[in-house]
């Protein structure tokens, strides 16, 4: 597995604007899915309250259950002037968000900055005066920032009251009251991300209860979606500087993946941040079974770390690298592995864990639509034709696709 050279103008096609989805379906499970079979090139048309047709009987299904912040903040200046925070990732009182959501007080966050001579030291507050922020250093248009606040409410509920949802750039409009329900999964739990896993937005209650009625099983784990997944590569592909997102798996959830691939099921990702997170586990393993890598909380994978183990040793089972992260969390006696990665999936990359993708259609030459391509190949041409074709809507509250490796 090497990095190759890769022309970004062949991941290229005409997306038309009107073919954007700018608001969710009235129905979350309405929405069209595209069934496609990489060994066949077969592309069925279908409906995602219909995807238990294509899912094999006790299968593995795996949601990312991160949950999208009111993370977009308007404050002021002492001389009136405007200022936009969007809250990336906490620093302290800890870098898990899950727990600086709930803390009170005070809390430091980096945060993307929008407004004029925004300067450090410089102090805001919202107009309410329930939030003062403090610049505590900038760099370009990112700051970070310490943030006061009433000691009798959390972070999270401060947000709440004054934080609005942040849509995707090229959602360009305000959020609204019906984003505050669609801009999430149905089973969204942990407090984190600023951009939702958009993949999972198509599932209902009735789906789930009808795959679960073929003996499919549900896990999940956790990637915080951070703005970068919106970035685009604007050189060549080797010099982007992928963005990294911090994710937790429990261990009880690899020990499942684990069993369920002994007895043969497939492993179905349900987005391409689920499939990140179970490629970086793989190599995080593979780092552990033959390096005795340390699984701290500074657990840590870089963008083209895999293309070099690949080359550097003989490759493992899923199973194997799975097995390796399990046996030290037993070990160490530790229920979760968390860390950060910056892995970039592009073509030339082999897939190592997930049989099937759930995932929506993305930007053309962006860092997902590599990703699309590295998991069913050139293939992902056709049927991007196909869906602009027969109307899907596309991107965050677009239409959604199954492809299938097996």
């Amino acid at each position: 597995m090497k990095i190759q050279k890769i022309n970004l103008e062949e991941y290229n096609y005409n997306l038309p604007k009107e073919k954007i989805a700018l608001f969710p379906l009235e129905e979350r499970d309405k929405s069209k899915l595209l069934v496609a079979y990489s060994k066949t090139q077969k592309i069925i048309h279908s409906n995602f309250f219909e995807i238990d047709q294509y899912i094999p009987e006790g299968s593995l299904i795996l949601v990312n259950s991160t949950k999208v912040i009111h993370a977009r903040i308007f404050l002021n200046k002492s001389t009136g002037g405007k200022v936009e925070l969007l809250c990336v990732h906490p620093l302290k009182p800890s870098i898990d968000p899950q727990l600086t959501m709930q803390t009170a007080s005070k809390c430091v966050w980096n945060c993307i900055v929008g407004g004029r001579n925004v300067r450090e030291n410089m102090v805001l507050k919202d107009s309410h005066n329930i939030l003062t922020a403090k610049i505590l250093s900038r760099k370009d248009n990112y700051a970070d920032v310490e943030f006061s606040f009433n000691p009798d409410k959390s972070f999270a509920e401060v947000l709440s009251e004054i934080g609005k949802i942040p849509l995707p750039p090229y959602i360009n409009r305000d959020a609204s009251a019906i984003d505050e329900d669609r801009y999430q999964t149905v089973y969204s739990r942990v407090q984190g991300s600023v951009a939702a896993p958009t993949a999972g937005l198509h599932f209902t209650d009735r789906v789930i209860d009808k795959l679960k009625a073929k003996n499919v099983i549900f896990d999940e784990l956790i990637l915080h979606v951070g703005p970068g997944t919106f970035v685009p590569i604007d050189k060549d592909v080797e010099q982007h500087d992928m963005h990294e997102e911090r994710f937790f798996v429990s261990s009880s959830t690899i020990e499942n993946i684990i069993s369920n691939i002994g007895s043969g099921a497939k492993i179905i990702a349900t987005g391409t941040t689920t499939l990140r997170t179970l490629e970086t586990l793989y190599w995080i393993g593979v780092k552990s079974h033959y390096e005795n890598y340390v699984l701290d909380g500074s657990v840590f994978l870089n963008q083209f770390e895999p293309y070099e183990l690949s080359e550097k040793y003989p490759e493992i089972s899923f199973v194997d690298a799975f097995t390796a992260i399990l046996k030290q969390l037993q070990s160490s006696n530790t229920e979760f592995i968390t860390g950060t990665t910056k892995l970039f999936i592009v073509p030339g990359y082999q897939i190592k864990t997930a049989d099937a993708l759930i995932t929506n259609f993305h930007l053309p030459k962006s860092t997902l639509i590599l990703l699309v391509s590295a998991f069913i190949g050139e293939f992902w041409q056709e049927i991007y034709n196909e869906a602009l074709a027969q109307n899907y809507r596309f991107l965050s509250y677009g239409d959604s696709s199954l492809l299938i490796r097996f």
